[in-house]
């Protein structure tokens, strides 16, 4: 059982010291009472470990045994790696479960023992959970993260992947103008606790950062929900920020085009450089982009691919989203939190970017409590992600076991040819164990432990299975395979443009269509318009009344 180490306090250090050197005179000749008057040890002490060197632990034993600890740490912890944690009440009912298979007389345990059990193996403790959509997680299989790498391996021979300046990356994230929760000291019994700020609390800017795997940050992109651009929200923001309006607030095809050909292709000095999006619409269906990818080769000589990371899997596979945005927001989060009391300190959608600009680039003002130290951390980021360096393992390591259960079935059926003659002699002979089914339980343990699955993985695949059921694998075909994301995909290459501009003119075929029979509607609407005028009985009685006023000046003349 693993025993966390604890800081020993000078005193205790002291009297360890004194113990060693009394026992190294006791073993020179000198008698137990002179050692332990000289060094101030008592004398049952000193007989107690000159007796046995290795005293037992002070304090009742455990309830469970050292072996039976170690196999429910491990699964728990194999619980959380396959996605099913359990909480201190699931702890508690399998201690009490267990106590029972094993016949103990205690079969109740407490929080005081829960806590002891954690602070008795330091590879368990308490963790937040966050809510991961299974749906995507089953989808992210080891035979799809293979197809993915693939791919990087084909921009990685190409030489895309070769200097940290060739490797961007782009991701919005919202900024929010408020708190709106927070533990605050109240009267007692009060249920709601007002705390007032300007503005509305679902007010929100969209920003779009860019960076490399150097660490350089470039202008972010602030997109702002409205019709006018309002220069008073550029003070204070030193050029440092590009500012765009759509009537919705989200990205559109348009504005994420005209950031790169302003603000990142300036920025590429590199022959060869590739820039990793996630799939939304708007970086993946936007023919304009590539475009502007094919302008900017022709006019400096710089070749940009731009590669769709796979779909749904950016929490693990995007740098920003791995190692930048979680400190960001966490530090954007506090600082709101604290300018609640400074005089004119509250932040409003007119006010955000200079805030977040002083935040981000660290200009005159930061605090550094609260600077986002983006740079490193997307370093960092692309590290973890395996884009650069790159590194195939480390991308088979964001295949986890809630990802592709599969990982343990796999690993179970793998044959390893070997022979067990010789073990099974020795536990016919020396253990008398001849039984065929213990024989084989035990040749199934040992492959197992060879193949490094422990008993506790197993079990927590089962009960996984149990909860979820078998995760039907999906027939459904792909209507168009050069427009799937799911592997990630290179939207620069030239089928991914093929099918683009087929979709693209597949529409405006199919929008012609719409306004022509829209127009031969309306002509048609007129034509019965003015026949009907015509053949209407006033229509008809003012052609009569013409017919004879005509007549009449006819006879007249």
């Amino acid at each position: 059982m693993a025993v966390r180490s604890q800081l020993k306090t000078a005193f205790q250090v002291h009297q360890e010291l004194s113990l060693e050197a009394a026992i190294h005179e006791v073993k020179n000749g000198q008698s137990q009472a002179s050692a332990a008057k000289i060094y101030r040890i008592s004398r049952t002490t000193l007989r107690n470990r000159l007796q046995n060197s290795t005293p037992s632990s002070v304090g009742a034993p455990t309830k469970f045994a050292s072996h039976e600890e170690d196999r429910l740490a491990e699964f728990f912890l194999a619980c959380s790696d396959q996605g099913v944690p359990l909480n201190r009440y699931h702890c508690l009912q399998i201690f009490s479960e267990v106590a029972i298979e094993l016949g103990m007389q205690s079969t109740t345990f407490n929080d005081a023992f829960f806590n002891r059990f954690i602070s008795r193996h330091p590879d368990v403790s308490l963790r937040i959970t966050h809510a991961s959509n299974r749906k995507k997680d089953r989808e992210w299989t080891t035979e799809l993260c293979e197809e993915y790498i693939s791919r990087l391996r084909s921009l990685f021979d190409r030489g895309f992947l070769e200097r940290p300046e060739q490797v961007w990356n782009l991701d919005e994230t919202a900024f929010d103008t408020s708190e709106m929760y927070d533990r605050v000291v109240a009267r007692k019994g009060v249920n709601q606790i007002p705390s007032q700020f300007d503005g509305n609390e679902k007010q929100c800017v969209t920003i779009l950062p860019c960076g490399n795997a150097a660490g350089v940050q470039l202008k972010f992109m602030a997109l702002y929900a409205g019709k006018v651009h309002v220069q008073s929200r550029l003070d204070d923001t030193f050029g440092l920020c590009y500012h765009a309006v759509n009537s919705s607030g989200y990205m559109d095809t348009v504005h994420f085009a005209n950031y790169i050909r302003k603000e990142v292709f300036p920025a590429i000095n590199e022959l060869k450089s590739v820039i990793f999006l996630d799939g939304h619409y708007s970086h993946v269906n936007n023919l304009r982009l590539i475009r502007y990818c094919k302008q900017f080769f022709e006019e400096s000589g710089n070749q940009v691919e731009i590669f769709c990371l796979p779909s749904g899997q950016t929490s693990h596979l995007q740098p920003f989203d791995v190692s930048a945005f979680g400190g960001v927001k966490k530090k954007w989060k506090m600082n709101l939190r604290d300018r609640k009391l400074v005089k004119g300190g509250r932040v409003t959608k007119d006010n955000l970017l200079s805030h977040v600009v002083k935040l981000w680039y660290r200009t005159e003002g930061c605090t550094e409590r609260y600077a986002f130290n983006v740079g490193q951390s997307l370093q960092s980021g692309f590290a973890k992600t395996g884009l650069f360096p790159f590194s195939p393992e480390v991308i088979r390591q964001t295949v986890k076991l809630h990802h592709d259960p599969q990982i343990i079935e796999r690993g179970i059926r793998r044959e390893i040819q070997q022979d067990f003659g010789p073990l099974i002699n020795i536990l016919k002979d020396q253990y008398n164990i001849s039984a065929e089914k213990d024989l084989e339980d035990i040749k199934e343990f040992i492959q197992l432990k060879q193949k490094g699955i422990t008993p506790g993985a197993v079990l927590a695949n089962v009960m996984q299975k149990d909860l979820f059921g078998e995760a039907p694998k999906k027939q459904r075909r792909q209507v168009n395979r050069q427009l799937n994301t799911e592997p990630g995909a290179l939207i620069t290459g030239p089928e991914f443009v093929a099918e683009l501009e087929k979709e693209d003119e597949k529409k405006k075929a199919e929008k012609a269509a719409v306004e022509a029979k829209r127009k031969a509607a309306a002509e048609k609407k007129k034509k019965n318009a003015t026949k009907e005028k015509d053949e209407s009985p006033t229509a008809s009685k003012r052609k009569a009344s013409n017919v004879k006023s005509l007549t009449i000046k006819k006879a007249r003349v």
